[in-house]
């Protein structure tokens, strides 16, 4: 494959995603798959949206709304996978998921885990 160089006015392209740098440095993260690290990142990125969309709780928490199909789908991975990365992120507490029965997808909040 050749690629071309970035150049002055198409280094502005692409848009991102973030994961806390944290979750790459700290020992206590050493064994959170790189995928779980990435699913972080993604539920970050839809926080952003259900922020301007109004998406809080009757307590005034954050939460957002990510079908495990579209978890699938975003990391090409079976539905045991998706499955197994979210849970890895409760697991360290990254995440909290409240389920909502009737076959709807459970809401996730996205937990603050940086210490003050």
């Amino acid at each position: 494959m050749n690629f071309n160089y970035f150049y002055k006015d198409s280094a502005e392209l692409y848009s991102f995603y973030r994961i806390p740098k944290i979750l790459l440095t700290d020992n206590a993260y050493a064994d959170l798959s790189v995928e779980a690290k990435l699913l972080y990142g993604l539920v970050m990125d839809r926080m952003g949206m259900s922020l301007k969309n109004k998406w809080l709780d009757d307590d005034n928490r954050v939460y957002i709304i990510y079908p495990i199909s579209e978890i699938q789908e975003e990391l090409n991975v079976s539905r045991k996978k998706a499955m197994e990365y979210l849970s890895e992120l409760e697991t360290y507490g990254l995440v909290a998921k409240k389920s909502r029965g009737l076959g709807l997808p459970s809401l996730l909040y996205p937990l603050n885990f940086v210490k003050n």
